[in-house]
């Protein structure tokens, strides 16, 4: 139970016991959800697997999704992919085939936090560099040895994208695997997608809850050399899609045209929430994410919006963490809920 808690904490910000009471009506923006719906052809996909798709076990290999990821990334074949129960449990398969206990996984800090639960429940060490006070990376990237190192791109929480240059750079002095988390890429002007055809070491993860609005369907991918893949698949869990999230992961992928479509109605709303709080005196960087991370001017009352916008049914994500304990991170949601947002934030810090 206590790394079940710690899990619950890492992804969503909530433990047991914390969750909204049923029926609560609350805006919650602190999970980093897509305040828009997926695409028709998901639910379409969903449906059709029908009673005897439900009857019988679903596919191990997930051919059909990754010959889809495939072709629309430019990769020669499915065997460049590997399709998991969320991207969640990519990284953790990934730590379970590279790592041995007792080894060093590498990361930024601050990041997705739960990067260090999967490592320690493992049994290996867990290891971080501390980005700059602008969330780039420094010169001590470069120099590290290790067996993984997991680099979120853009990051979480503060929504910055390291400079390709750079990730080239790591790819190039890490002796061991780099993850290029791009939860969030689609997000962004650009990607790491073309790196696993350059680096041998590169491995590239999506999610399909950020940008196809899927958090429900847990659904992943990752990307990276085959002789890396193979060696995924000797780990992964016998059937660890089922045939409803490999459906429907595959209609989203081909109905980009929704998923951009959503993507920009968040783009606008994150410009718009970020200018917001510059003008209410928040420093807040420029995100490549659908959140933005809002700094009180390293004041101590942080926690205080946090627990105004709670009182008022709006959830954000406070850290009770180095460094960000002057930081409030925010998903991006519709422009209504955004507008109740900002009229709390200026009620409660007027």
């Amino acid at each position: 139970m206590k790394y079940q808690r710690e899990i619950l904490k890492q992804v969503s910000g909530y433990v047991p016991g914390e969750q909204p009471k049923p029926g609560e009506r609350i805006i919650k923006l602190n999970t980093n959800e897509n305040p828009y719906p997926p695409s028709p052809r998901v639910m379409e996909a969903i449906a059709a697997v029908g009673a005897d798709g439900l009857r019988r076990y679903p596919d191990p290999n997930a051919v059909e999704l990754r010959k889809t990821a495939a072709e629309l990334y430019g990769f020669a074949g499915p065997e460049w992919v590997i399709a998991g129960n969320g991207s969640d449990e990519l990284l953790a398969m990934i730590i379970r085939t590279f790592v041995d206990p007792g080894e060093t996984v590498w990361s930024a800090y601050p990041t997705y936090s739960l990067y260090d639960t999967l490592v320690k429940l493992h049994g290996a060490k867990y290891a971080s560099v501390d980005l700059d006070r602008e969330f780039r990376m420094t010169p001590e990237f470069f120099t590290r040895q290790g067996r993984v190192f997991f680099l979120a791109r853009p990051n979480a929480p503060s929504g910055v994208s390291s400079p390709k240059a750079e990730v080239e750079k790591l790819c190039k002095s890490f002796p061991g695997v780099v993850v290029i988390d791009e939860a969030y890429a689609d997000f962004d002007e650009d990607d790491c997608m073309d790196f696993p055809r350059r680096f041998e070491n590169a491995i590239v993860t999506r999610t399909f809850s950020k940008s196809y609005s899927l958090c429900g369907l847990r659904a992943g991918l990752a990307f990276a050399r085959p002789e890396i893949i193979a060696e995924l698949m000797k780990t992964k869990d016998s059937y660890n899609m089922s045939a409803v999230s490999q459906a429907g992961a595959t209609a989203a992928l081909r109905d980009q045209a929704h998923m951009r479509a959503n993507r920009d109605k968040v783009i606008a709303t994150r410009a718009r929430l970020t200018r917001a709080l510059r003008e209410m005196g928040f420093t807040v960087p420029d995100s490549k994410g659908n959140y933005v991370l809002a700094r009180w001017g390293g004041r101590p009352d942080t926690k205080g919006i946090f627990t105004g916008l709670r009182e008022r049914k709006i959830v954000v994500r406070y850290f009770d963490a180095r460094n960000l304990t002057d930081a409030l991170r925010i998903s991006i949601g519709t422009d209504a809920e955004t507008d109740t947002l900002l009229a709390a934030i200026r009620e409660i810090v007027k």
